[in-house]
């Protein structure tokens, strides 16, 4: 009787054979799927574009302000000039240095933008010793507790009273910023600290408010849960411009919040220039604009599946004047590792470059009070998104 196997035979490579093995798709080497560049830059030159592409510098510095000392990573543009100010606070686990396409998409686009992780622990969080064991409970317990929570709130106050002390000076740390137009952005665990500095009142946190006015946020994975007051009085203070990211598939490996949940933000917000970005398929990690390109930390997130194939549309779509040349989407996505999004690393630039042009525009429409954003967002981002998400406004 004739023996046939259930298992494919092996593949002995020689030159002879190269031909055959190529043809015929018996590969000792698996190709890593690579991103269609093109494809990403498809659909971001239909996206939109603020009309400014500067030239940025990047610098680390540890600014002292007597009692304390603050470990701040700037991207700004390298023309003279004042430009409004970003200050960025990562998530758990990420150091000043995190969502770095993001943040040079902003002062890309005329910004200086400021990092800063307010605590150490926040940083080490994933070296504990309850990280090691898992015990994630503990971890989001102590994270979020009301004394934590004050003092980062605590250390950003403390970061723009020293900022605004060194306005009048030649301090190089503060003298492109122009102090009159902030906004805050976060991500994670810094979103819900961008949340508080929005109004979010929750029970047991007190905060005083910041030295220096804010005139929007952006909340990447904003935090929300069942505990203490109700959303409808926890969010109703909520005045300034709000532009919350997420997506349905936003869970980290934590588990620590359910996707639908990072919504309930927007939805109690009172209306007003709220805005609610969802991101189909985005996990928690492409929300963050993490770097796949360094290994994952135990908290990122779970492998979240993000569909593959063409997820472009070859109309035009957009006939305003405003339209994006990708910027740090493709190479932040380009990494062999496909991280968040498996199987697609071209879907996973396409949704970073999403994030990035939404929020510019955000930044335009209400920290340069630019009307010509405010209609994109209202009236073409939508079209121009398609099956990548949706967003809604209020």
């Amino acid at each position: 009787m004739r023996f046939i196997s259930r298992y494919p035979a092996p593949c002995f490579i020689t030159g002879a054979a190269l031909a055959a093995i190529l043809l015929g798709g018996c590969t000792p080497f698996a190709k890593k799927p690579q991103v269609d560049q093109a494809q990403v830059k498809q659909f971001a030159d239909r996206g939109y574009d603020s009309g400014i592409d500067y030239e940025t510098s990047t610098t680390r510095s540890a600014p002292d302000a007597g009692n304390m000392t603050f470990h701040i990573t700037v991207i700004q543009p390298v023309p003279e000039g004042k430009y409004p100010l970003v200050i960025y606070l990562p998530g758990l686990g990420e150091s000043a240095d995190a969502a770095a396409n993001m943040r040079g998409a902003w002062a890309k686009s005329g910004y200086v933008v400021l990092s800063l992780q307010p605590l150490k622990s926040d940083e080490d969080v994933w070296s504990s010793d309850a990280a090691r064991t898992r015990d994630y409970t503990f971890l989001r317990h102590e994270m979020y507790s009301s004394g934590i929570v004050s003092e980062r709130l605590d250390i950003l106050s403390r970061l723009l009273a020293y900022l605004k002390q060194q306005a009048a000076s030649n301090d190089p740390v503060v003298q492109h910023m122009d102090l009159s137009r902030i906004a805050i952005a976060g991500f994670d665990i810094g979103a819900y600290s961008a949340m508080l500095v929005a109004g979010e009142a929750p029970q047991n946190i007190s905060f005083a408010g910041l030295p220096l006015r804010v005139g929007g946020v952006i909340a990447l994975s904003p935090y929300a849960d069942f505990t203490g007051s109700d959303f409808e009085v926890r969010y109703q203070k909520i005045n300034m411009p709000v532009l919350s990211v997420t997506s349905d598939t936003d869970s980290d490996m934590r588990g620590s919040v359910p996707p639908s949940l990072h919504q309930a933000p927007f939805r109690y917000m009172p209306p007003g220039n709220k805005y609610l970005l969802v991101l189909s398929g985005a996990s928690h990690a492409v929300i963050g604009n993490e770097d796949l390109s360094k290994p994952a930390s135990p908290g990122s997130d779970n492998p979240q599946s993000e569909s593959g194939g063409s997820d472009g549309d070859s109309d035009s779509g957009d006939s305003n004047r405003h339209r994006k040349k990708s910027s740090g989407g493709q190479s932040g996505a380009a990494s062999a590792s496909v991280r968040g999004a498996a199987g697609s690393p071209t879907r996973r630039a396409m949704l970073e470059v999403a994030s990035e042009q939404i929020s510019t525009a955000f930044l335009n429409a209400y920290i340069k009070n630019d009307r010509y954003s405010q209609s994109w967002l209202k009236n073409d981002a939508q079209s121009w998104l398609k099956k990548m998400g949706r967003i809604e406004e209020k």
